[in-house]
């Protein structure tokens, strides 16, 4: 049950309302989204709680960027989400899987596939759906401008700047399911006792682990392996490879982990991936006897 504000996101979020416009036309990913000749004219989305008459509204131009409350029949699209979870998303440190919107839809999409007993209806994109997945970027920075306008920029941990690297990659041949013999590219860092593989999400690729791979106590604990999947950035297409098919499925990503653990001759590694990785894991887990794997670490996206 949410709080008697939230029912109206006008009401719940005018401090934050009254200085977004401000935010979005000094906030240089929001400009640098409109500032494109992808933008050949206004568009126009709002933000809604379900069963409210009122939505924030926000007009996107290359040149200026408005912000007004007013019916939701005035956006081309619409984020429409329950009260309760609203709420919940505007913490200052939201719970999972509320820290975006998406995982707002997600927890939506899952109730309703496994007959959770839980008021979802009405959680959705009302309008255009062509225009809100074209300009859904937009849509994104305004919740986060919206949850900074209330509580100030979420601290980010302080890093030291990195002035030496320790990853070194290499290729190695792999006999994946369904794309066949591949060339693929490994990365490995640190000497630790546990080996780790990582998997990097869709349409990316071994360098988003970067970060973790240059850790001085990730490196001391693990050994630890990324590794494109074939087609993916700097590993070449299977020999099955039929150009403009990117069909993938379980068995081809399962078995492509399988064979890189095979070949790099890991014994007892652990598999960790994220977003489409992580759903993986999951299966990793599951035939882990036949991949080798000692466990997983599944991640959010």
């Amino acid at each position: 049950m949410a709080s008697p504000g939230w029912y109206s996101l006008p009401v719940a979020l005018k401090s934050a309302i009254s200085g977004l416009q401000g935010a979005i036309n000094n906030d240089a990913q929001f400009t640098s989204f409109t500032d494109t000749k992808a933008m050949t004219e206004p568009i126009t989305f709002g933000i809604q709680a379900v069963g409210s008459n009122e939505a924030i509204l926000i007009t996107a131009t290359p040149l200026k960027n408005t912000v007004a409350v007013g019916a939701p029949d005035k956006a081309a699209f619409t984020l429409v989400a329950h009260p309760d979870q609203w709420e919940e998303f505007f913490k200052p440190i939201p719970r999972m899987p509320y820290q975006a919107w998406g995982g707002i839809r997600y927890l939506a999409t899952r109730a309703r596939m496994v007959g959770m007993n839980i008021a979802q209806e009405g959680v959705a994109v009302h309008g255009n759906e062509l225009l809100s997945a074209q300009f859904h970027h937009l849509a994104r920075r305004t919740l986060e401008l919206l949850r900074d306008g209330l509580h100030g920029p979420m601290k980010e941990d302080e890093e030291a700047e990195q002035t030496e690297d320790h990853i070194t990659g290499r290729y190695i041949f792999i006999d994946s399911p369904l794309w066949g013999r591949s060339k693929v590219f490994v990365e490995t860092s640190g000497d630790g006792p546990q080996p780790i593989v990582f998997c990097h999400t869709a349409g990316s690729d071994s360098r988003q682990y970067h970060g973790v791979m240059n850790d001085k106590q990730a490196m001391e604990a693990l050994t630890m392996f990324a590794f494109d999947l074939p087609g993916h950035g700097r590993s070449f297409p299977g020999k099955n490879h039929v150009p403009g098919n990117h069909t993938n499925n379980e068995d081809a990503y399962v078995g492509s982990i399988r064979e890189t653990i095979k070949v790099l001759g890991l014994k007892n590694p652990i598999v960790c991936g994220a977003s489409m990785a992580g759903q993986v894991c999951l299966a990793v887990a599951a035939r882990a006897a036949e991949v080798g794997a000692a466990g997983t670490i599944p991640l959010q996206g």
